[in-house]
């Protein structure tokens, strides 16, 4: 799966600086990395203000909608590191 690809889609047209930080998606080997700041997208495993990590069958159902990022952290299919408050709002940007 392309998360690169589908994340751009997703936020295209969004205002990314509602963050107020970066956000790296950790899936698998795969890395999807949102600079709030900067307004860019990509695959730069960089440091980041907040770090989403999870397996791709985990990433597929939050995507899909048969699930819930909030069910998945709370199961700890899903782990957050760095400014929660990022997380919380990220969703609101790819959904």
């Amino acid at each position: 799966m392309d998360y690169l690809a589908i994340v751009k889609e997703r936020a295209e047209g969004k205002d990314l600086s509602v963050l107020g930080g970066s956000v790296k998606f950790v899936v698998d080997e795969n890395v999807v990395l949102i600079d709030g700041n900067s307004g860019e997208i990509s695959s730069d495993d960089n440091e980041a203000t907040c770090t989403i990590s999870t397996d791709a069958d985990t990433m597929q159902s939050i995507m899909d909608g048969s699930s819930s990022p909030q069910a998945a952290f709370m199961t700890g299919k899903l782990k957050v590191s760095g400014d929660m408050s990022i997380a919380l709002k990220v969703q609101s940007v790819i959904s």
